[in-house]
């Protein structure tokens, strides 16, 4: 790879792959944050406003009043669940939110169940950590604001959730266009997996997934520069990356069975694949009502802005005032039972054609090394990358060996 093709690679994100996370709290974080959805749904809607398609009606929204917004989840696992809540910009030009603090936060379940939410940090509420979810019982949120206004979630169902069946991968091609504009060809692995109980009940679902990979940095001649790390140095580094919502029912089958379920591709491109691979999948549950809501915000999502396209409509989420049931309340309280696979995938597992060989870290190959100026005293700053030499230096990285591994 050139110097040239390395200085597109960090800015298209090709070379580091993903979005790493770099945060190993024990908390619960959510992955899909409804506000960001949601706010590009409204801007959306507001620019249609210039056009001549007939908008769909955002009232107080576009009018400049905020709204609540509410992002959350529980689950049948035994952690601290987290809430998210805050009032949405009264601007349709800002994506800025204001937490909304000191309010009183409780979850309720119709077997009797009720555990209040502490806040930790500011509009981030969580449960006790010996708090879990119990398959069967239909759950409520319920909140009051420092305000006193109430709110509260209609009840919902934590509906039991089928095994993941097989997680799997195929190399695959796909086309992905350069900073620079050009079409290109990319081969890598695609993830999919089976799933389903095989029942004639239909099931919702909506899937998450976490990937972490070891790595080695692949130049033994240190530089003058840097200190020789460990001979036997492995890095890990986790991401999630950009997910879009990953949706799938079984309504329209006669069984409840879901296969090929695209999840996640990994580009050979990526240093990902350079040593050891790993994808944890995560399988929720979701009543017909939270699947209807997800797939509307996907809907809305994927709208290109043509004349063509349907005109946004409102999304109700499960959210209501007491005093006030007709409020605009943005956002979910999601109830769902999880299951959880997890698959490895060696380097030598990865078929060299069709694409050619992983290319992990070729900017760092030793016959690149003369596109840099050397590293040295009188340029520390010149030569390859210094992840080249030491993969401590990437984002993000961990010495650490997963407890997984």
């Amino acid at each position: 790879m050139t110097a040239a093709l390395y200085r597109e690679s960090l800015l298209s994100g090709r070379l580091f792959g993903n979005e790493v996370n770099s945060n190993k709290a024990n908390k619960v974080k959510f992955n899909v944050s409804f506000w960001i959805v949601a706010r590009k749904v409204i801007y959306a809607s507001f620019l249609l406003a210039s056009s001549c398609v007939d908008p769909f009606d955002i009232g107080d929204i576009a009018n400049g009043e905020s709204r609540l917004v509410v992002d959350g989840m529980l689950t049948n696992e035994t952690k601290a669940h987290s809430l998210r809540i805050s009032y949405s910009s009264p601007s349709l030009r800002s994506y800025e939110s204001e937490p909304v603090t000191q309010a009183s936060v409780f979850i309720e379940g119709e077997n009797g169940d009720r555990v209040q939410l502490t806040e930790e940090n500011r509009g981030e509420y969580f449960t006790p950590p010996d708090f879990a979810g119990t398959v069967g019982v239909a759950y409520t949120l319920q909140i009051q604001t420092s305000e006193n206004v109430s709110y509260r979630s209609e009840p919902e169902m934590m509906r039991p959730v089928a095994e993941i069946d097989t997680v799997f991968a195929e190399i695959e091609g796909k086309k992905y266009i350069s900073n620079i504009g050009t079409l290109l060809d990319e081969h890598g692995l695609q993830f999919y997996l089976n799933t389903g109980t095989g029942l004639p009940e239909s099931n919702f679902y909506r899937w998450e997934w976490e990937d972490t990979y070891e790595i080695k940095h692949p130049l033994d001649s240190i530089p003058e520069t840097l200190a020789p790390p460990p001979t036997d140095l492995l890095c890990y580094q986790s991401s999630r990356g950009f997910q879009p919502l990953l949706l799938a029912s079984s309504q329209n089958f006669t069984q409840d069975r879901i296969i090929r379920q695209p999840i996640n591709f990994v580009s050979k491109r990526t240093y990902k694949l350079q040593r050891r691979y790993s994808l944890l999948v995560k399988q929720y549950s979701l009543t017909e009502r939270a699947f209807n809501f997800w797939s509307d915000i996907e809907e809305q999502r994927n709208i290109s802005g043509s004349l063509l396209d349907p005109p946004p409509t409102r999304i109700f989420g499960n959210i209501v005032r007491d005093d006030d049931p007709d409020e605009t309340v943005l956002g979910y309280f999601q109830v769902s039972a999880v299951t959880k696979k997890r698959i490895f995938i060696e380097r030598d597992d990865v078929p060299v054609e069709p694409g050619g060989p992983v290319q992990a870290f070729s900017i760092c190959a030793d016959e690149n090394e003369n596109e840099f100026p050397v590293r040295g005293a009188d340029d520390p700053n010149a030569g390859p990358p210094l992840f080249c030499y030491d993969c401590r230096f990437l984002p993000g990285v961990t010495t650490e060996r997963p407890s997984f591994w």
